[in-house]
């Protein structure tokens, strides 16, 4: 069941990615970690490192909760890297013997990607909010430094507190960022702001009581009021059943690149997964490129993916179309399908139907009879790209317009089954 192209971890407990930046040509991940199969614990960072975004080597638990402001988890946050450093911003989390909590903002500084010096707490808790207080955000526009932190205001309502910087150590509070008469749930997680050519973005994880989802809105960064303006009410990033905390960073070829927890989810949900059984949960999303396409934000696999394809197939499908593969680790691209009537069975695991501008995804149970599934109404299908890894399922409609993720559990080898109403001619 461990995916072969995807992070996860060789035993215990993955979450949120963390720390995403390139420093001096390598890209770098970290993820939330304990080292046991529970979702609840003192987490630590654990750091990978790739030349090419798709082979990734383990370096071992970086970040690990040792000291007074951290002593009970080293929570989210990001990376930064200049010319001279590499900068980790992180939540640490301290809790009492009452279950109070304290928070604090921290930065931990390398100067050769590998081996971190611990510098402390840069931001303490400001006025007007609670303690759920975290994961700290930060980029460089207009000659300052920015951070936003996901924040639960003191009449419990979620937001963003926003702070500027001009030298990464000594940070000014600007306020929230956020509307605060809008549903933004009781806390919002993992804040990020993308800027793609000209264009401007917010993602938020907001929590509420209905669930917790990835949530994308387009808009202005107005810097000089210290407030994100909103265009729209807000899509889901991803509108799969297992994608949370996304975090995006740009690369030295400029690119905006996103990678999100390939999990999510009530904890019952959660530990009900058949790897639990081996030692380990979740996976992080293969890395995403962000882009613009007719005024809307897309995602499509970074290109680095096309350079582990094997075995290549192309096949022209009419009617009934049998696939046998040897490994359920496969992609799968679908174009020229005129929005026609079409359906995809991937082993009675995955199953994608297309019909009169409605696409239906079911997902099987892997504890249960019967399957899960989503709807969404599309005006026409172009294309579907399938990336199939063992237990994992990324799904990518119309050039990435509408993206969906999922655990899938492919325990027998069934094939791919193809469906069209038309003929070629």
């Amino acid at each position: 069941m461990r995916p072969r192209y995807h992070i996860s971890p060789e035993h215990g407990f993955l979450n949120d990615p963390n720390g995403l930046t390139q420093f001096r040509g390598k890209y770098h991940v970290f993820y939330q970690w304990l080292p046991d199969v529970v979702p609840q614990g003192n987490k630590q960072w654990r750091h990978c490192i790739s030349d090419d975004l798709v082979h990734w080597t383990d370096e071992g638990s970086t970040l690990q909760p040792k000291k007074w402001y951290e002593k009970n988890g080293c929570y989210s946050g990001s990376g930064i890297a200049t010319e001279d450093a590499y900068f980790l911003f992180y939540t640490g989390n301290v809790r009492d013997a009452e279950g109070g909590r304290e928070t604090y903002q921290c930065v931990a500084v390398s100067d050769d990607g590998k081996s971190f010096q611990k510098e402390g707490p840069v931001i303490y808790l400001p006025d007007g909010y609670t303690a759920h207080f975290r994961d700290p955000k930060v980029w460089k526009k207009n000659n300052s430094w920015w951070m936003v932190v996901g924040a639960q205001t003191k009449e419990l309502q979620g937001n963003v507190a926003l702070f500027e910087s001009n030298n990464l150590k000594k940070w000014d509070y600007r306020g929230n960022l956020l509307d605060p008469s809008m549903d933004w749930g009781y806390m919002c997680e993992c804040p990020d702001i993308v800027d793609i050519d000209g264009q401007q973005f917010l993602i938020v994880s907001c929590q509420k009581e209905t669930g917790c989802k990835g949530i994308v809105f387009s808009g202005k960064m107005d810097y000089i009021e210290a407030k994100f303006q909103l265009d729209d009410v807000g899509n889901l990033l991803d509108a799969g059943f297992d994608f949370y905390a996304p975090q995006s960073f740009v690369d030295e070829s400029g690119r905006c690149i996103l990678i999100g927890w390939l999990g999510a989810g009530e904890l019952e949900y959660q530990m009900s997964q058949p790897t639990v059984e081996e030692g380990w949960l979740h996976a992080l999303t293969i890395p995403r490129e962000l882009f613009i396409q007719n005024g809307k934000l897309h995602q499509r696999p970074v290109k680095e993916f096309e350079r582990i394809r094997r075995h290549e197939r192309v096949i022209e499908a009419e009617g009934y179309t049998f696939i046998d593969q040897e490994t359920w680790s496969v992609e799968l691209l679908a174009e020229q399908l005129s929005s026609q009537k079409i359906s995809f069975n991937f082993g009675n695991v995955l199953k994608i139907y297309f019909d009169n501008n409605n696409l239906l995804i079911q997902r099987k149970h892997w504890n249960m009879k019967g399957y899960d599934e989503v709807q969404v109404e599309i005006s026409e299908l172009e294309n579907i790209q399938v990336f199939l890894d063992q237990s994992t399922a990324e799904i990518f409609v119309n050039n990435g317009e509408k993206v969906f993720t999922f655990k899938a559990f492919f325990t027998d080898e069934k094939g791919i089954e193809i469906e069209s109403e038309q003929t070629i001619l």
